[in-house]
């Protein structure tokens, strides 16, 4: 697919994902004179740092740290709990580690005493696997779950629905889904994908580089939920 866009003289080929840096590290060296962008990875991690590719990455450990930060307030506040709250990851990536952490970081320093719970589902698309990871945490007093797996961690928010406990989305605010959701860890592709567009528009695109999204310039944000 990413060849066929470079093949059609696509002005910008854009990759999401972990996944795909192999694919267009290779495809990127074949059609040296094609603009690529590839969400989540490093230009310094793909193979050759190919100079005609701009990472688009961003600071999850931020917002991570908000959702963090008040899910131990919550906990910090609940009369006779358990003080302990879980997260499900998709896959053990930089990004997702990074999401985590954060959310760990924030619970600790709103409430220094709770207990943090974690687990991949080694899935982004089997709910099943989300929700049985996210149950067995809610079985070991997780009152608020966090779901970074993609599509698989809609389970997650299954799951607390099912329980009665707060779930956390990821990437969007998925409040839609349900009272459940406590907040969301939004992450602004769009904001992204605008930039790096515009920049090829203005004939500043910067390949051979990253380009990084914080809370600052707009490239996370943390949602109002249902909370």
């Amino acid at each position: 697919n990413l060849s066929t866009a470079a093949r059609k003289h696509a002005d910008l080929v854009i990759s999401v994902g972990f996944d795909q840096a192999n694919a267009i590290a290779k495809v990127a060296k074949q059609f040296p004179d094609t603009k690529f962008a590839i969400i989540d990875v490093a230009n310094g991690d793909l193979a050759g740092k190919p100079k005609n590719v701009e990472g688009l990455i961003f600071k999850e450990q931020e917002v991570g740290y908000l959702a963090g930060y008040l899910a131990g307030l919550i906990e910090k506040q609940s009369a006779g709990g358990s003080n302990t709250i879980g997260s499900v990851g998709g896959q053990k990536q930089p990004p997702v580690d990074r999401y985590i952490a954060g959310y760990q970081a924030g619970a600790k320093k709103a409430d220094p005493g709770i207990k943090l719970l974690n687990a991949y589902s080694q899935d982004w698309v089997d709910q099943a696997k989300c929700k049985t990871a996210a149950l067995n945490q809610i079985d070991s007093g997780a009152t608020i779950v966090f779901q970074v797996a993609g599509g698989c961690g809609l389970g997650v928010l299954d799951a607390a629905k099912e329980k009665g406990v707060w779930g956390v989305g990821v990437d969007a605010d998925q409040s839609y889904i349900g009272p459940q959701v406590l907040t969301s860890a939004m992450k602004r592709v769009d904001t992204s994908v605008f930039a790096t567009i515009k920049q090829v528009l203005d004939g500043k695109f910067a390949g051979g580089t990253d380009s990084v999204f914080s809370i600052t310039n707009n490239g996370l944000a943390i949602a109002r939920g249902s909370s």
